[in-house]
């Protein structure tokens, strides 16, 4: 079974109308020539394009400052109706006035997805598994293999279909609101998962170690990115029952 649910046309329409009528909060994600931006919006109510939305950005929520997307560039956009995540994949066809406070206007998505709440709560691998993790900073224009990068190790503490948290011996390197390439297995004989994430927030923790966060990006705006969505979900599903089959056994 899909972790994401395809909206009936009828259904798809009533929630973007109610969306745009009461204004609802939004985050778009761009993939910029420097990683993957986010920016806070609601949508705006009134007229509209044809065929269009329009959204009002009012920040970016990253500190680090980066180009705008363009017109017909990609763009991801997730907002929230009651306990559940809807997401859709658009193409910007104009913007009035800089990332602040402007009025993008976005075309109409084709394809409404839902997402249910438990795939965003917070699950730990496995009780006794080590679950490895690789990440490096995505540059754009660097074609070099992954062994000539700057790669760097960790191991994962939990995970969520929003993001996970990696545990590292030495954090001096990564860079907070840069994007990384994260890849991981859960089990030795799976395939591994590849995914962009931004670094959102880093803790040091026991014995010079940190902990670090990481949003997920991205995946909305493509088929092979739901797809992946979809890998993920099941993983985290895996870890839950688990967890609570280890409960159970006390």
């Amino acid at each position: 079974m899909s972790a994401t649910q395809t909206i009936t046309r009828e259904r798809h329409d009533q929630i973007l109308e109610d969306a745009v009528r009461s204004e609802r909060q939004l985050v778009l994600t761009h993939n910029s020539a420097d990683g993957w931006r986010t920016y806070k919006a609601a949508f705006v109510s009134g007229q509209a394009p044809a065929k269009g939305i329009l959204v009002k950005v009012t920040r970016t929520e990253d500190r680090a400052e980066g180009k705008l997307p363009l017109a017909g560039d990609v763009l991801g956009v997730t907002f929230r109706i009651g306990n559940k995540k809807c997401m859709f994949s658009t193409v910007l066809v104009s913007f009035q006035g800089n990332a602040e406070d402007s009025v993008w206007a976005i075309r109409r998505p084709e394809q409404l997805q839902q997402l249910q709440r438990r795939a965003y709560e917070r699950a730990a691998p496995p009780k006794n598994s080590v679950i490895a993790v690789r990440f490096w900073l995505e540059i754009a224009g660097d074609h070099a293999s992954v062994d000539a990068r700057n790669v760097h190790y960790g191991q994962l503490e939990d995970i969520s279909a929003g993001g996970m948290r990696i545990k590292v011996a030495d954090s001096k390197e990564v860079q907070i609101d840069r994007t990384y390439r994260c890849v991981f297995s859960h089990r030795p004989d799976k395939p591994s998962l590849v995914l962009d994430a931004v670094l959102r927030h880093r803790e040091a923790v026991d014995q010079g170690r940190a902990s670090l966060g990481f949003q997920f990006v991205g995946m909305e705006t493509t088929q092979e990115g739901l797809r992946l969505l979809d890998r993920l979900v099941r993983i985290i599903n895996h870890f839950q029952r688990s967890f609570t089959h280890e409960s159970s056994a006390y």
